[in-house]
């Protein structure tokens, strides 16, 4: 598993890429290989949880600033319930020995693609070493309505 988080980063998007390039060619020869990547993407969301949670989140939620504790926290729900629902969706999929509904794989697929994709966009704002700790509350207090001095 990657040892970083950029790596991490770097490895979740080419899975995307990869899942993404399988489903639009809809080539039933591919079926079984598109369900191995789909497992092997389960186990990387799973490794990548735990290392974020550690190695991101942990950190975060020790700042004095409650409005970075508090998107700190959203972003980390969001880590859990992204792993939860691969889990749920990809058990059954897996177990399926029918041919693939590549529609509804499509589906889903871009469904959780997007939602891993913007998961990597906030995770990369807050670890961003071009962003001043002013800026980082500047941009947090943005994305969350706050206003006074955390959006000065």
């Amino acid at each position: 598993m990657p040892q970083t988080l950029e790596a991490y980063h770097a490895e979740i998007e080419a899975m995307i890429a990869e899942g993404e390039t399988l489903v639009a060619a809809r080539d039933p020869a591919t079926a079984r290989h598109l369900k191995r990547r789909v497992a092997d993407s389960m186990l990387l969301i799973a490794s990548y949880q735990l290392f974020v949670h550690r190695q991101v989140f942990a950190p975060l939620l020790g700042q004095p600033d409650p409005a970075v504790r508090s998107r700190v926290n959203e972003v980390k729900v969001e880590c859990i319930a992204l792993t939860e629902d691969i889990r749920f969706n990809v058990k059954d999929f897996l177990a399926d020995e029918s041919p693939v509904d590549w529609d509804a794989t499509a589906a889903k697929m871009a469904w959780l693609n997007a939602r891993l994709r913007k998961h990597i966009a906030d995770v990369r704002q807050f670890m961003s070493p071009d962003l001043s700790d002013r800026q980082r509350a500047a941009l947090i207090a943005h994305r969350t309505g706050a206003v006074g001095p955390v959006a000065a």
